[in-house]
This record gives structure tokens, C-alpha cells and sequence, in this order.
């Protein structure tokens, strides 16, 4: 039993643990900063874009922001040339959420001071720097290359209004941001011009805001606006003036020039034809036409192509083309030949409901009407200009030999025009007065000059004789004196007034004058009867006896 247990004695020792210093803790914080910080720059990075430009003027690679509303939503990374050496390529980092930003239809354009038709733009840059616009687009599909416009876009984001696709055979002066007028009111802007070189046409696209894009009907017309317009007729002149804005750059208008109630509205990117003037607009209205051939003996000089056709003042027609060339001449001597002149009668000018069938009854009874003496002739609608416009009327006097045509065109019969006369009696009128004998009127004309000289010296002189006497002071005193001599005689008639003794003695003494010559009266009858009564005595006549024969 005294067994002996066996124990494993350890023995305890004592060790000393190891403790991280404070030291470490500056770079730990600065790591986990670090990291943090790259982990929130990855996190909050957008999309890096590619951005084409045609030069890359201001743009400078970790400075150049890209703004959208004023706002930041973008940096520019590097800026590099193409392979091509044609453009400039800009990277962009775009900012957090600005993803949905980036669609087919966004636009940048570089933002730097502009002046244009619409006014000057982008002087912000100059104290801010260049920078790249950004218009966010709304389409669904998503976009990271892009090209940038060389110029802002006409027509905001979002504007509410139609693009109308206009056609012309010249640009003349449309450009991009031009004013689209409607009754002189800016209604839209023109946000491209180009030339389609297969037709050989411009092509030009115009916004015309909302609520006005309502105007736009199907019967509208669209032609060339000049702010300033000068047109020199057989009219007369016509001088109009039109918006500061227009007179600078032009642009372009449009109006219904008829009074079609039913006219529609229409659809987006329709297209119409550009017209050269207002004229040419309301020309293309008329498509139910005749056209003639006039063969004219006067002269054609002043009747150009668009001048009127009228029927006693009243305008049916249009001059096409003078000399029309589709023809040869009449005669086979130059002195003899009649110069053709092609017009059209428009009959809608005179009755909007014209159809191809009463077009024809229109041209049957034109022809009716040349028997009866419808002709036409030159007349002057312009005395300062010279212009010319073919009027048509009745002269039953003038013979008819029936229709005639040539070359595939009627013959509108002519006569001879009042200017012609005129003109005959004016060369009559030279011819006259090439006769008279301008010398021996110049002679008289001379010698009667001559007189007149010597009149006009002699009224010179007494002019100067005139002007000593009144320098004379003994004349120049006379004034004086009258008045002193009138001042006298009114004194003096002063003391003959009614109220003066002088007067009153004067009446009493033409009394007693009076009484005196009735009292001599009786004595003046003797005298008169017997005058020797005055130195004899006066004999008595007897008494009648009474019952004496």
C-alpha cells in the first residue's frame, strides 16, 4: 500500500507581452483615410465621355468644367489631337448621377463670348473661362461619344413648337438664328441652312414656337423678309421698313394669302417652298393659267418679267418673260420685226373657283372677245421709273383676222400704244423747233438785253440822286418841321371849336350879315329893274282906273 503517486509539476513562469506603440497610429489613420478616400472618389466617379470639337480654344485638361443650368456635372480629363490631325478630342469624367444625362440626343457646345443675330452671348467666360455646355437630352438610349455644335443651339431644351422644312433655289441672306416673322412678329428662329448638292437646292429648317406653330396651315406661303425694302414699279414706289433686327440679319416670313377657312394645321418637319418676295408668294397662288404670245411694234424697254396684266386698271395676268424666246421673230428684217412678249391670264385674280373645265370657257370667251376688239397694249404705270405694264381693252375700231398662233401659243392681238404717238409728235415738236432760227433770235434777244442795260443804268443813277437828296440834312429836317406846321394848324382850328368865343363871334357877326342882306334886297329889285333909279328918282306907276281898257 505505501504506492507513491507521480505528479508533473510545472513551473509557472512569467512573461512580458508585447504592445503596439501610439506611433503606428498616424499611418494607420492616414491608410484608412487614403483608402476611404479612393474608395469614394471610385464610388463617386460618372461616366468618362469622349467630346469631338473642331478646336479645342480655352479648353485646359483637369481645369475645364463641363456645366449644365450653371451647374458643375463634369471635368475635362485630357485633350488630345485625332489621328487625323482634323479635331480635337476631349476625355470627360462626368460626375456621380449624371448618367441619365448622357443620351442620342444631348448636345455640348463650348460656351465663350458670341456675337450674333440674336444678340451677344457668353460673356460670362470672360472672368469665369471657357467651359462646356451641357443640354441633357431625352432619349431612353444611353451615349458616351459625342460631338459637340460650333454654335449653341438655336431653339432651348424642351421647347414646345414644329420644324418646318423650307426649300429654296438661293440662300441670298438666311443664316443660322435668324428671326422666322409672322405679320412682323418674331414667331421662330432658323436652326439650319444647308445646300443639297443633288438638287441643288438650300434646305432650310425653322422652330416656330408654340402657341404660334398653330399658325402654320397647309395654304400658308413663306418668302424672303429684308428689314428694309425698296420696290420701284409700275406701281410706284413702295419704301417699307421693317424691325431692327430684321433690317440687320433679314429672315423669313409667312401669311395665308387667302381666305380659306378649312385650312389645317400641320405636322412636324412639313415642308414648303421658299419664295424670293411676297410677289413671287402670292403669284404661286394662281395655278389655273392661259398663257399668250404678244407680238408688240413698241419698244419693250421698262416691261420687265412680273410686270401686271390689267384690264382697265384692274389686274388679270402677268408678264413672264420679255423677250419670250421660245419663238423666232415675225419677219425676216430686224426693222420689221415685232419683239414677243409671253404673259398668262390668271383668272383666279377675278373668281377664286376656277377648275381646268371653266378654264377653258374662260379662254373661249377671251377668244370671242377679239373680234369685238380686245387688245393689248404698253402703258406707262411709272413716270420717274420708266416701268411699263401690258394693259388689255376694247377697241372695236381695229380690224381682226381671226385667232392666230404660233409655236404652240395663241396670239393676243396688240395695237400700238398712246406712247408711240407721243413719241412721233415729240420728234415733230424737235423737228419744229430745229427749224426756228435760234440766231436772229439770240441777236434780238441781245440788243433787247442791251436796252435793258442802259434802263436799268439810268434808274441806277436817279437811285443815287435819290439816295443824296435823303441824306441831305435840309431834308432829312423836313419831317421835323411838318410836324411842328401840323402841331400849329391843329392849335389853331383848336380855337374855332364850337365851345370857343371865337366862335360864337364869328356866328353873331354872320347874323347881322344876313339881316343886312335881306334888308338891301328891296333895294337890289329896283336897281335890277331900273337901274338909273340909283341917281334919279324912282318914277311911280299911276293908279289904274277902274273899267279901262
Amino acid at each position: 500500500m505505501g504506492s507513491k503517486s507521480n505528479f508533473n509539476v510545472e513551473r509557472a513562469e512569467r512573461r512580458v507581452g508585447r504592445r503596439l506603440s501610439s506611433v503606428w497610429l498616424v499611418p494607420i489613420v492616414a491608410i484608412a483615410i487614403g483608402v476611404w478616400m479612393a474608395y469614394d472618389t471610385v464610388t463617386s466617379r460618372g461616366e468618362l465621355i469622349t467630346l469631338e470639337v473642331a478646336r479645342a480654344e480655352g479648353i485646359e485638361a483637369g481645369k475645364t468644367l463641363v456645366k449644365a443650368k450653371d451647374v458643375a456635372v463634369g471635368r475635362v480629363e485630357s485633350v488630345r489631337l485625332a489621328d487625323n490631325f482634323d479635331y480635337a478630342i476631349i476625355d470627360i469624367r462626368m460626375y456621380r448621377d449624371t448618367d441619365r444625362m448622357l443620351n442620342s440626343d444631348s448636345l455640348f457646345w463650348v460656351e465663350k463670348p458670341r456675337i450674333g443675330a440674336g444678340g451677344v452671348s457668353g460673356l460670362g467666360t470672360l472672368l469665369s473661362g471657357t467651359y462646356i455646355q451641357l443640354e441633357p437630352g431625352t432619349a431612353d438610349d444611353r451615349q458616351t461619344q459625342f460631338v459637340a455644335l460650333d454654335a449653341p443651339p438655336v431653339t432651348p431644351a424642351g421647347q414646345k413648337g414644329i420644324r418646318i422644312q423650307l426649300e429654296s433655289e438661293s440662300a441670298q441672306q438666311v443664316g443660322i438664328g435668324d428671326p422666322v416673322l409672322y405679320r412682323g412678329y418674331t414667331v421662330g428662329r432658323v436652326e439650319q441652312v444647308t445646300f443639297d448638292p443633288g438638287t441643288q437646292t438650300m434646305q432650310h429648317q425653322l422652330f416656330i414656337e408654340a402657341p404660334y406653330h398653330r399658325l402654320v396651315t397647309d395654304d400658308v406661303r413663306f418668302w424672303m423678309h429684308s428689314g428694309a425694302q425698296l420696290d420701284l414699279s409700275s406701281q410706284g414706289a413702295q419704301v417699307n421698313i421693317g424691325s431692327l433686327e430684321s433690317l440687320i440679319s433679314g429672315g423669313i416670313t409667312f401669311a395665308s394669302l387667302s381666305d380659306n377657312a378649312g385650312a389645317e394645321p400641320v405636322e412636324n418637319m412639313s415642308r414648303f417652298v421658299l419664295y424670293a418676295n411676297q410677289e413671287a408668294a402670292e403669284q404661286a397662288r394662281f395655278t389655273q393659267v392661259i398663257h399668250y404670245v404678244v407680238l408688240l411694234e413698241d419698244s419693250v424697254r421698262g416691261l420687265n418679267k412680273g410686270a401686271p396684266v390689267e384690264y382697265r386698271g384692274v389686274r388679270v395676268g402677268t408678264v413672264e418673260e420679255v423677250p419670250f424666246h421660245g419663238m423666232e421673230g415675225s419677219a425676216d428684217s430686224l426693222l420689221d420685226m415685232k419683239i414677243p412678249v409671253l404673259i398668262r391670264f390668271e383668272p383666279e385674280r377675278v373668281n377664286a373657283d376656277v377648275t381646268a373645265a371653266s378654264l377653258a370657257t374662260w379662254e373661249a370667251n377671251l377668244e370671242a372677245l377679239f373680234s369685238e376688239g380686245l387688245r393689248a397694249s404698253l402703258r406707262a404705270g411709272n413716270l420717274l421709273t420708266g416701268a411699263l405694264f401690258v394693259d388689255l381693252n376694247l377697241y372695236p375700231d381695229e380690224s381682226y383676222q381671226g385667232v392666230a398662233n404660233t409655236h404652240g401659243y395663241t396670239v393676243f392681238p396688240s395695237v400700238t400704244n398712246s406712247f408711240t404717238q407721243l413719241d412721233q409728235k415729240l420728234t415733230a415738236l424737235l423737228d419744229s423747233l430745229n427749224s426756228v432760227k435760234f440766231a436772229e433770235f439770240i441777236d434780238t434777244a441781245t440788243s433787247t438785253l442791251a436796252y435793258s442795260e442802259e434802263v436799268l443804268g439810268g434808274i441806277h443813277a436817279t437811285s443815287e440822286q435819290l439816295n443824296r437828296l435823303l441824306t441831305q440834312a435840309s431834308t432829312q429836317e423836313l419831317p421835323g418841321a411838318l410836324v411842328n406846321a401840323l402841331n400849329e394848324l391843329e392849335q389853331t382850328l383848336s380855337g374855332y371849336s364850337a365851345d370857343a368865343p371865337a366862335y360864337s363871334e364869328l356866328t353873331r357877326s354872320i347874323e347881322r350879315l344876313h339881316s343886312i342882306l335881306r334888308e338891301l334886297e328891296p333895294l337890289s329889285e329896283t336897281l335890277r329893274d331900273n337901274p338909273s333909279a340909283l341917281f334919279f328918282d324912282a318914277r311911280i306907276p299911276r293908279d289904274p282906273k277902274v273899267g279901262s281898257q
